[in-house]
């Protein structure tokens, strides 16, 4: 077919046919300017003016302008700083594509690949979307710190019902192509990129100066309550990005198409310049890509995980059997019985079920993954296994028996994990003749839905297992933090500390469901004292057990719950613990023990929550000098993605960068008389005396030796 190319562009081709279709896809070469999405979308839009002017033109194809690797958050946040300027790019970028939309040429945008975030912003330019299978939609800015903006929250609005729409934008979850065309976010689904271009062209011929902005949303104000309340609630105004989408969606309703992407403009650059959003985007996105991609040392042996044995089939064994044959491992998931293995490998069923049903995953790759997983009850059906990971009760002699009994199946490049939340690495090591290959996989349940791993280095855990943990934890896809051995060694030693405060508060006489309304108020999904009643009293008693000494304060708490244990008062599996549960509608209702002083006057809101809060700040800086910690940002997404630490805080030590470091010190001394848990590290104090701040901007202020 005749072809007539444009090369009046730098970085975008544009090719005409004889049926007058345009196609537009982008040109990556030494020269394409990395992580500078504006200029970029400035071109493009440049490149479709010129074509929607051209007479001969019919219709427009493109691919999405834009490459996989993101949005470049350092230099978008250093645009903001500059709001006039920036305000008139991001105006004329909108207002230029909002006028050709409205031109009656046909505009199809093709999904070829994995499409997110602003990828996903200029498929919406369009007046149709094509989507090859087993791609990925969304909007992931949002669990990252921004809102989605270039008229994506307006577009997504008037597209998509209400229902659709605002877990889209609101969630950041990604959506299947099957998912996303049941919503309408896509048109269809075709098979191949030859099948896509023939539709593409199809429909352009069939709408050919019939083309408008489609709006498919009959607002319903009641809808929109019940929908977008417990959102506000859930965040308490507390992340900019989420009450700015939220104040886009409600707005854009009573006002012109025109108006509303105005509006979108200027809170998405409020929300830039918000200093919250600074820390959200330091620990959400750039820390996380580091984990995911580059942190720590590398793996150069010839080390390949194929096969994995997994001890205990529990909750979080079965988790992890499932994860690691969605990734493709063969997995033996043994436990005491062959009907305990069998239930593990139920619990896969389970999830994968729920998968397919929601489309995220088909029928045959279900079976697939089921066919990895082989439940067993002798350690002789292992053969040779290039990982092992332990998975079994938080006690000393169990875990040492069953890795004991196992080690001798380990391949000789193979190494042995234990998915301890507590237990010192270094202690569970001497069970091996080789210690140097054991470390610690500290794996979040429900492992299926948790990203975190948190990676355990024992004394003697050497570099080159250190590098196979990383491999693996990736090959799962998960996001790794490492630290350094000892008791509880990060995430289970701060979050040991929030239960412990909360305890701490009710034992001076502060009502339970105070405590646990406030910590939802400062930022916290769930309660410390519901926590406590989820994961049972017992286990937390038998956790203090396994610690090598308490502290007055925490024989204090561990003395309380004692007291409840005994009475019966357990938790939710038992029907009773902080909180009554009736079995048959698993509601609850705060239990009140009237042997415990109620205080008074009762001491500021704002106090519970920054005793929750610094508490576990506070034990982070400990952790840090203590050495069990390299760097500050490896706590802040530990805290974040591992145990529910508030995201706007940007962790542990963005939180002390928010309060300022001055403050936080005097806070916690005047919470000093309260426990051992607020003593002040003397370095802490002089730092704080230096006005001394963790980071700036997305950077680490904190000086780090390399170790790898």
């Amino acid at each position: 077919m005749d072809i007539v190319k444009n090369t009046d562009f730098i970085h975008f081709q544009s090719e005409r046919n004889e049926k007058g279709m345009v196609f537009i896809s982008p040109i990556y070469t030494a020269d394409t300017p990395k992580g500078k999405s504006l200029d970029l979308l400035e071109e493009f839009v440049a490149v479709l003016t010129k074509n929607i002017e051209d007479a001969e033109v019919k219709g427009i194809i493109f691919t999405p302008p834009l490459d996989k690797q993101g949005i470049d958050y350092e230099i978008l946040l250093n645009l903001a700083k500059e709001v006039y300027p920036f305000k008139k790019r991001l105006t004329s970028l909108i207002n230029t594509w909002d006028l050709l939309q409205e031109q009656r040429k046909p505009i199809v945008g093709i999904i070829t690949d994995d499409c997110l975030s602003l990828q996903l912003t200029t498929m919406l330019w369009a007046h149709y979307r094509i989507a090859l299978s087993d791609v990925k939609l969304g909007f992931p800015e949002i669990k990252q710190g921004l809102f989605p903006g270039l008229g994506a929250t307006v577009l997504a609005t008037q597209l998509l019902q209400l229902e659709a729409a605002l877990p889209l934008l609101t969630q950041g979850d990604n959506l299947s192509t099957h998912q996303a065309k049941s919503i309408g976010l896509i048109d269809e689904i075709v098979p191949d990129d030859d099948a896509a271009i023939q539709h593409a062209q199809t429909w352009i011929l069939e709408n050919l100066h019939h083309t408008r902005s489609r709006s498919t949303t009959i607002w319903d104000d009641e809808l929109w309550k019940k929908l977008s309340d417990p959102i506000r609630k859930r965040h308490a105004g507390l992340r900019p990005n989420i009450e700015g989408c939220l104040q886009v969606m409600d707005k854009s309703k009573d006002i012109s198409k025109k108006v509303a992407l105005e509006l979108e403009i200027e809170n998405y650059i409020k929300v830039l310049q918000d200093p919250t959003t600074w820390s959200i985007i330091r620990t959400q996105y750039v820390a996380v890509q580091e984990a995911i991609s580059s942190s720590g040392p590398v793996d150069n042996s010839s080390y390949s995980l194929q096969k994995i044995a997994i001890l205990g089939a529990g909750m979080m064994g079965s988790g992890i059997a499932f994860e690691a044959a969605r990734a493709g491992i063969d997995v033996i998931l043994k436990d005491v019985t062959l009907q305990q293995a069998e239930q593990g490998k139920a619990y896969a069923e389970k999830v994968s079920s729920k998968w397919v049903t929601l489309g995220k995953m088909d029928e045959e790759k279900r079976q697939i993954l089921l066919s990895r997983i082989y439940p067993t009850d002798q350690v002789d059906n292992f053969g040779e296994v290039d990982l092992i990971i332990e998975a079994v009760f938080e006690d000393k002699k169990l875990k040492a028996a069953v890795s004991h009994e196992t080690l001798p199946f380990l391949s000789k490049n193979g190494f042995f994990a234990s998915n301890t939340t507590s237990l010192p690495i270094s202690e569970l090591a001497l069970v091996s003749p080789h210690p140097e290959n054991f470390i610690g996989l500290h794996f979040f349940s429900p492992v299926d839905r948790m990203a975190l791993v948190e990676i355990i280095r024992g004394k003697q855990t050497s570099e080159q297992t250190l590098a196979k943990a990383l491999k693996v934890v990736r090959k799962l896809e998960k996001i790794p933090i490492i630290v350094h051995d000892g008791p509880a060694f990060f995430t289970s030693r701060i979050f040991f500390n929030y239960l412990l405060e909360a305890v701490t508060m009710l034992l001076e006489g502060i009502p339970a469901a105070l405590i646990d309304e406030q910590a939802k108020y400062a930022g916290f999904a769930v309660g410390p004292l519901a926590v406590l009643d989820e994961i049972s009293l017992s286990l937390m008693l038998h956790v203090y057990d396994q610690l090598p000494h308490l502290h007055p304060s925490q024989k204090r708490c561990y003395h309380y719950l004692k007291t409840l244990v005994d009475a019966g008062r357990n938790g939710r599996k038992s029907g009773q613990g902080f909180y009554d549960y009736d079995m048959g509608s698993g509601k609850k209702t705060i239990w009140y023990d009237n042997t415990l002083p109620l205080i008074e006057p009762l001491p500021k809101l704002e106090t519970i929550q920054n005793r929750l809060l610094h508490v576990m700040s506070l034990d982070s800086y400990r952790c840090l000098i203590e050495g069990v910690l390299d760097r500050p940002i490896d706590a802040d997404v530990g805290a974040t993605l591992g145990i529910g630490y508030p995201v706007h805080t940007g962790g542990v030590f963005g939180h002390m960068d928010q309060v300022g470091l001055e403050k936080f010190v005097k806070d916690c001394q005047t919470f000093t008389p309260l426990g051992e848990q607020w003593i002040i590290p003397e370095s802490l104090q002089k730092l704080a005396q230096e006005n001394y701040s963790f980071y700036s901007g997305l950077q680490s202020n904190w000086p780090v030796e390399n170790k790898n």
